[in-house]
């Protein structure tokens, strides 16, 4: 038999073990519940910080978008777009373009007949000012092709004289349509008027500014009038 003092000391065992395992339970349970609001917590900040991280991604590419457009504007190329001048004659009588009836209308200008079926217009030192082809298909002219539209082509670019090779571009059209009786149209066909001629002197000058040296200067003045 246990005397008084085991008995006391059994008992005082006994609920130290209680309170040590309570506590361990509590604790543990405490622990537990720490561990599930930081797995809670961890997840909402990366879903937060994945939005904040794409938005500002999405940020960053339209500022990235912004700044590019704002280069390329401040690089507009504002040169004019050096385009063939075209002026079309075009009779409604019939067929009266040929490779003589053209060769006799030009005979006060200096010219050549080419190989290929069409004329080109040279200026006084023997340069090549533009072109005059069929206006129809096939484009050129020979013994037994004749047609009722002619085309008359100057490349700004490469041009030795540019202003006396549009002097003579405007001229040689004007002596044209005098000679045969004939509409002066422009490249889209339509009928051409005195400013429609003005502007095309105008876009020629322009393209002058950006191709040419500066001596040109000197010589825009010898244009012709639009009189």
């Amino acid at each position: 038999m246990f005397n008084l003092a085991e008995i006391l000391t059994i008992l005082i065992g006994c609920l130290l073990a209680l309170v040590f395992i309570d506590g361990v339970r509590r604790a543990i349970g405490i622990r537990k519940g720490k561990l599930k609001v930081d797995l809670i917590d961890t997840s909402s900040d990366s879903n937060l910080d994945f939005e904040e991280e794409w938005q500002g991604y999405e940020d960053h590419d339209y500022d990235e978008k912004i700044v590019e457009n704002d280069i390329m504007d401040d690089h507009v190329d504002i040169t004019p777009k050096i385009n063939l001048n075209i002026i079309h004659l075009h009779d409604d009588n019939g067929s009266v373009f040929s490779e003589y009836s053209l060769s006799q209308a030009l005979v006060f200008y200096n010219f050549k007949f080419e190989e290929k079926g069409f004329f080109t217009i040279l200026d006084t030192d023997n340069s090549q000012c533009f072109s005059l082809l069929n206006g129809k298909t096939p484009g050129i002219f020979s013994d037994s092709i004749s047609s009722n539209d002619i085309a008359l082509v100057l490349d700004p670019k490469d041009l030795s004289n540019p202003v006396e090779a549009f002097e003579l571009f405007v001229e040689v059209s004007q002596s044209l349509q005098e000679s045969f009786q004939c509409n002066l149209l422009d490249e889209d066909r339509n009928l051409m008027t005195k400013q429609m001629i003005e502007h095309m002197k105008h876009q020629f000058h322009d393209c002058l500014l950006y191709t040419s040296p500066s001596p040109r200067d000197a010589t825009l003045s010898r244009m012709p009038s639009s009189a």
